[in-house]
């Protein structure tokens, strides 16, 4: 009887234990880094001569680890947190040039989320009115207006363009704190993944606890993860060692020459990241960023030297007076505020024209060398006006601007999507064999359910059977 007591009371330690792992897989099925565990059950040793067994025992409560998946699930989703990200910046850059050739009609220094394309359609149009009506204030006045328009319009892109940087800049910084943050828990973890296995206790939850840190880890910053025989983890960003049992680095951003990096302490060590949103990120702030501002730079310098080119070679009408105003050389309309070369962020209207603009140097080219220039010469004007069509003006270079980045951007549209794709494979791959199928589980639960049931129906029929003997004595 007391073996067959033994037999029942090891039935029902062991499917108790099948029970409670069970349900703990049913309520940690939505648990970020959980793994689903299984109870691993053997005959207890020895039986007697009729070879009936001593019972069962728990030899262990087993992780559906799959260190393959694992990791080709990490990949993809830092893969697809990259992609995301300069998605992100990259549409930030395309909402800073607005598209199409709309524009104010109206002659205005006040130029947000307009259209500089339509803003350079309007100027070289507006030279129509100074040609055809050269004597007359007003179309010289509008021409001023709306390159102070366009002025602006550069200036404010410069500025959107430098913010958005800034901005990029400062989510790296915000994000690498996080990727700190993270080291350090995966290093305590393995620490303690050591004392807990060291004292005989199952690691399995502080091993799913490791699991969510390294999924965030590969998001942000792609990592390699190299486990363990004792249950750690060994972590690595693009080849930098970043945690080894309970020691890890601490990044930091360095910035130089325009460039930001990612280094770990102690050693300085630049890291790598290829991978993760903090990749995307560098990339827009030390590549797309620099890029399309160099080329608006470009568009506002090309303004700048078509239309002081063209100016130069035409000559002021003068005036009759009193007093007598002299013809004189054209000078530029546009100019640096710094004095060197024009950019987006510098460009201004020559103070010389914005105060008088009977300076603009509308007359022909040949004028001031035939005598008193007519008032009703308007010749450069329009040379001025059929500037819009030229293949190397700021047009042309605006609109490979626009198109390089809408290029761009869609590129890391099409890329986002398919990668979400292959990440939605990984995971769904991943979860087919560490992840929690409720089905499956509630179907188990019920076995164990019946099996503890079925243990201590044995015990209660060892026990009428023990009563019954001793009421026949």
């Amino acid at each position: 009887m007391d073996a067959a007591l033994s037999i029942a009371a090891s039935g029902l330690n062991a499917e108790r234990t099948a029970i409670d792992v069970t349900s703990e897989n049913i309520a940690n099925s939505q648990t970020a880094g959980y793994v689903a565990q299984s109870v691993q059950l053997a005959a207890l040793p020895g039986g007697d001569t009729l070879g009936v067994g001593d019972g069962v025992q728990v030899t262990s409560v087993a992780q559906a680890n799959n260190a393959l998946l694992s990791a080709n699930n990490n990949q993809a989703q830092g893969s697809l947190s990259n992609l995301s990200a300069l998605q992100q910046v990259l549409t930030g850059i395309q909402n800073v040039f607005p598209l199409g050739q709309s524009a104010s009609t109206s002659a205005t220094t006040a130029s947000t989320n307009s259209s500089l394309a339509g803003q350079l359609s309007n100027f070289w149009s507006a030279w129509d009115s100074v040609a055809q009506n050269p004597s007359t204030p007003a179309p010289r006045t509008e021409i001023v207006n709306m390159a102070q328009g366009l002025v602006t319009t550069l200036q404010e892109a410069s500025t959107q363009l430098d913010q958005l940087a800034s901005n990029t800049a400062s989510e790296v910084g915000t994000q690498v704190t996080q990727v700190n943050s993270l080291l350090g828990q995966a290093a305590s973890l393995n620490q303690s993944i050591v004392k807990t296995t060291g004292g005989g206790q199952s690691p399995n939850q502080l091993s799913d606890q490791l699991n969510n840190v390294v999924g965030q880890l590969a998001s942000l910053a792609g990592v390699n993860v190299q486990m363990q025989q004792n249950g750690t983890a060994q972590i690595s960003i693009g080849g930098v060692a970043v945690v080894q049992g309970n020691q890890y680095s601490t990044l930091s951003t360095q910035s130089s020459g325009g460039q930001t990096s990612i280094v770990a302490s102690p050693g300085g060590v630049q890291v790598p990241v290829s991978s993760g949103s903090l990749a995307g990120l560098l990339a827009g702030v030390n590549q797309y960023v620099p890029q399309y501002k160099s080329e608006l730079d470009g568009v506002a310098s090309s303004l700048a030297s078509t239309v002081n080119g063209r100016l130069a070679q035409g000559w002021t009408a003068g005036s009759a007076g009193p007093p007598a105003v002299a013809p004189a050389p054209g000078g530029p309309l546009f100019t640096a505020a710094g004095g060197g070369a024009v950019t987006a962020a510098d460009i201004q209207v020559s103070s010389a024209i914005a105060a008088d603009p009977t300076l603009i140097a509308a007359a022909g080219p040949n004028a001031g060398n035939t005598g008193p220039i007519g008032s009703n010469d308007g010749s450069n004007a329009q040379a001025l006006a059929e500037l819009g069509t030229s293949p190397t003006g700021p047009d042309i270079s605006y609109q490979n601007l626009v198109e390089g980045i809408g290029s761009s951007t869609q590129y890391a549209n099409t890329q986002v999507s398919s990668q979400t794709s292959v990440a939605n494979q990984a995971q769904q791959a991943l979860q087919s064999v560490s992840g929690v199928n409720q089905d499956t589980q509630l179907t188990a639960l019920m076995q164990y359910q019946a099996n503890y049931q079925a243990s201590a129906k044995l015990v209660s029929v060892i026990d009428a059977t023990m009563q019954s003997l001793l009421a026949a004595v």
